[in-house]
């Protein structure tokens, strides 16, 4: 094992089996887990990315040709081993950081 994804990394990974609404397919996604737990368990948290931009308060716009965003509201744990994740880029640190303020909008958690 040589890569191991770390946080704010951007990879290719297979969301695929998917159901309903969630993100399908062989697409990029934003690795919010530290690498420490990646490493440990070959699981990461992440959220798919897309460049289907709709304007959606959840999305978060990461710089990059072409433009995607981050969709903070379909956060995922994956087995990235198994799903062969591949680096694609590096989100900048504000990105990140927006992620995780509309994550924990979303889920109601203080951050103060």
């Amino acid at each position: 094992m040589s890569y191991v994804p770390e946080e704010g990394d951007i990879i290719w990974i297979n969301f695929n089996p998917q159901s309903g609404h969630e993100q399908a397919g062989h697409r990029p996604a934003l690795v919010l887990s530290p690498s420490s737990y990646n490493r440990a368990t070959s699981l990461l948290v992440c959220c798919p990315m897309t460049t289907q931009i709709k304007g959606y308060p959840f999305e978060v716009k990461i710089s990059g040709n072409p433009e995607n965003v981050a969709l903070s509201d379909q956060v995922k744990s994956l087995d990235w081993t198994a799903r062969s994740a591949t680096k694609k880029g590096q989100a900048k640190p504000e990105e990140l950081e927006e992620v995780r303020q509309k994550i924990a909008a979303l889920l109601r958690i203080s951050t103060s």
